[in-house]
C-alpha cells in the first residue's frame, strides 16, 4: 500500500486480524458458556432427569437421578396456597426427605442442578416437575402416588432377571429397596436393540428390574422415605406376592377362580408373573403396567372375548406412541394374552379410612382412559 508515493508495510496485518477475529469469537463463546444469568438458567447444564416424588405420611420425599459433574442441586416446591414456586432446599446428594407438609394436600416440585463456574454459580433450567399428595391422617400414601411411582421407570427400564432383589451374596441392599430410580437402569435401556434377548444378561442386578423387583420397587417407594441397607423390602416370588401383601393387612386376597373385576391398583400375581392394574375397559380388556421382556412397560391384555385389538391395547399403544416414543420403535409388542385374565390371584387395596392406602383422587371408580389422562396430561 501506498500513501503519498511512501511504502506502509500492512502486509501481516490481515493474518493479525484474522487472529484477533478468532480470539474474540473464543472469548465470546466462553462468557456465553460460563457467565449466564442464574435465575434464567440460560446455559448448557443438564438438567435432573427422573424427579420423583412421593408423600409419605406428612413428608415428601423426593428423589432424581444425578447430573455428572454437579456441585448441587435446588428444590422447588409449589403448594395449593403459593402463587408462584419457592426454594426449599439445596443439597449436595440426589434426595431429600420435606417433613411437615399438611395432609390432603397437592405439591408440585421441580429442581435445577448448580454447576462450579469462573467465580461464580452456574444453573441449569429446570427439570420437568414432579406431583404428588400427602395421604388424609390415617393413611400413609394415595392410590395415585402409587400408580405415578409404577410409571417412573416405564420406558426406560430393561427387564432383568433378578433385578431388584436383595444381592445377600456382595451383603448390600437392593434396588427393590432403594429411593428413586437407578440411573443406571435409563443409560442400560437406551443402548438396547430391537434384539435384546434377557436371556443373556440374567442376574445382572442394578441394571434393570424383573417383575417381583418392579413391583416391590414400587410399593417401597410408596411407603417409604429411606433406602434400606440390607434387605429386600416388598420384593418376594410372584406366586405368594397379592397373598403376602394382603398377609400385612393392606387389604383383600381372591384366587384366580374368584376374580370377577379389575381396579386400579390391584396386584395380580401367579407362577412366574406379577402386574399392577391400571383398569378395566367396556370390552373386559385390562391396561396394566409390569416388568416383562424386554421391560418395564405400559400394555393391555385381549378382551374378554379375546380379541387382540382390544380397547386395552389400544389405550396403551396410544399413550406408548405418545410418551414412549424411542421403546415404542424398538419394542412396539403391547397385547398380553387371556392368561392374564384367568391365572392369576388378586390383591386388591382397603382404601377405606385409616388404612395404609387411600383413594381421595377417585382413582378406584375410574375408567383407565381417565386415570392416564389424569397421570400424563
Amino acid at each position: 500500500m501506498y500513501i503519498h508515493g511512501h511504502k506502509i508495510g500492512l502486509n501481516c496485518s490481515r493474518r493479525s486480524v484474522g487472529l484477533s477475529v478468532l480470539i474474540i469469537v473464543l472469548f465470546i463463546l466462553l462468557l456465553n458458556l460460563f457467565f449466564v444469568d442464574p435465575v434464567r438458567g440460560e446455559t448448557a447444564v443438564a438438567a435432573p432427569r427422573g424427579v420423583l416424588a412421593n408423600g409419605v405420611d406428612g413428608n415428601i420425599v423426593i428423589s432424581w437421578e444425578p447430573v455428572k459433574g454437579a456441585y448441587g442441586y435446588e428444590i422447588f416446591e409449589k403448594s395449593p396456597d403459593d402463587e408462584e414456586f419457592l426454594k426449599v432446599k439445596r443439597t449436595r446428594g440426589t434426595k431429600a426427605v420435606l417433613p411437615n407438609h399438611t395432609r390432603k394436600k397437592v405439591y408440585v416440585y421441580k429442581i435445577r442442578t448448580i454447576m462450579d463456574g469462573p467465580g461464580k454459580k452456574i444453573y441449569s433450567s429446570f427439570s420437568r416437575e414432579a406431583v404428588t399428595s400427602t395421604a388424609p391422617a390415617g393413611s400413609r400414601t394415595t392410590l395415585k402416588n402409587f400408580l405415578t411411582t409404577a410409571m417412573a421407570p416405564v420406558g426406560n427400564t430393561m427387564y432383568i432377571w433378578g433385578g431388584g432383589w436383595y444381592t445377600k451374596w456382595k451383603n448390600k441392599g437392593s434396588d427393590g429397596a432403594w429411593i428413586g430410580l437407578n440411573p443406571t437402569w435409563r443409560s442400560y435401556a437406551a443402548g438396547r436393540p430391537a434384539s435384546f434377548n434377557y436371556r443373556r444378561v440374567r442376574y445382572k442386578t442394578g441394571y434393570g428390574l424383573d417383575c417381583s423387583g418392579f413391583v416391590g420397587w414400587v410399593t417401597y417407594n410408596t411407603m417409604k422415605t429411606q433406602s434400606a441397607v440390607r434387605g429386600r423390602g416388598f420384593v418376594g416370588k410372584s406366586t405368594l406376592m397379592a397373598k403376602r401383601y394382603a398377609g400385612y393387612g393392606w387389604g383383600s386376597y381372591r384366587k384366580a377362580a374368584l376374580v370377577r373385576n379389575y381396579r386400579a391398583g390391584d396386584i395380580m400375581s401367579t407362577s412366574g408373573h406379577v402386574y399392577i392394574v391400571i383398569g378395566e375397559c367396556d370390552d373386559g380388556s385390562v391396561v396394566l403396567v409390569h416388568a416383562s421382556p424386554p421391560g418395564v412397560q405400559l400394555c393391555g391384555t385381549v378382551s374378554g372375548t379375546g380379541s387382540r385389538n382390544s380397547q386395552a391395547v389400544k389405550l396403551a399403544r396410544k399413550y406408548r406412541e405418545k410418551y414412549y416414543k424411542s421403546w415404542q420403535k424398538r419394542f412396539p409388542s403391547c397385547v398380553c394374552p387371556p392368561a392374564f385374565l384367568r391365572k392369576y390371584n388378586q390383591f386388591r387395596w382397603n382404601l377405606s379410612s385409616g388404612n395404609i392406602m387411600s383413594d381421595p383422587d377417585g382413582y378406584r371408580n375410574m375408567v383407565p382412559e381417565e386415570i392416564l389422562r389424569d397421570l400424563f396430561e
